[in-house]
């Protein structure tokens, strides 16, 4: 007797139809997996280099900085923005201070940077609690060096509805990432 493989026109058509309707009920998902991949990449990238400063210090028995960077520095290394106008989303630099009560810019040689970041998408903004922005600087102890805590906030411009990301560092030098609601930008 002889029996037929495969599939007919009909159950073709169903799995068809059936995939289209998952597609379309996925799509809107999908699109805000995506859009959250890139924002989790920039705050998992800061969070990063928290940790790694925090873990440099300890290790090196000595001041260890992260700070805004600036991308219109001249010379040689990474530098950091020390303008009113500094912002995480430029990048950051991880460095030791080693001319530590020298003023100018800094890192002052190319020998003390240990890391850098880069520029996140414009349509994101860190905010910066307490403002303004500034370096956060640990301790040998893998404490920060001010006395209150520090809270950076990624959100996405013009759209308070949109998740952020939350970044904490204790005075404990406890350090945390985790999902913001209350973002505003």
């Amino acid at each position: 007797m002889f029996t037929n493989k495969g599939f007919t026109l009909l159950e073709m058509m169903i799995v068809i139809a059936i995939a289209a309707v998952l597609m379309t009920l996925a799509g809107p998902g999908l699109r805000s997996f995506l859009l959250g991949g890139s924002r989790g990449d920039a705050a998992a990238a800061l969070y990063g280099a928290m940790v790694q400063a925090r873990a440099e210090a300890i290790a090196r028995n000595a001041s260890v900085i992260v700070c805004p960077r600036n991308y219109l520095a001249s010379g040689g290394h990474a530098r950091c923005d020390a303008s009113s106008a500094s912002s995480w989303a430029n990048g950051w630099v991880i460095y030791r201070d080693s001319a530590a009560g020298s003023s100018g810019s800094k890192p002052a040689a190319a020998a003390d940077v240990i890391a850098t970041g880069e520029r996140i998408d414009g349509s994101f903004v860190w905010t910066s609690t307490p403002a303004p922005v500034a370096p956060v600087q640990f301790e040998s102890s893998g404490r920060p060096s001010t006395s209150s805590r520090i809270t950076l906030r990624l959100c996405k411009r013009a759209d308070s509805s949109w998740e952020g990301r939350r970044l904490q560092i204790d005075t404990s030098g406890r350090i945390r990432l985790a999902v913001d609601t209350g973002c505003s930008a």
